[in-house]
């Protein structure tokens, strides 16, 4: 089940990572959620 979370950016940042999701066909969320899921990935011992 999805759940909301707000967020607060810089205003550049947001640009850059809009332009970035619409270029690679893919949703502001989705890239975010992808990334933070890759930080699962990478626990530290």
């Amino acid at each position: 089940m999805d759940k909301k979370l707000t967020l607060s950016f810089n205003k550049s940042v947001i640009e850059s990572a809009k332009e970035y999701a619409k270029s690679n066909n893919i949703s502001l969320s989705k890239l975010i959620e992808s990334y933070l899921a890759s930080l699962g990935k990478h626990k530290r011992n």
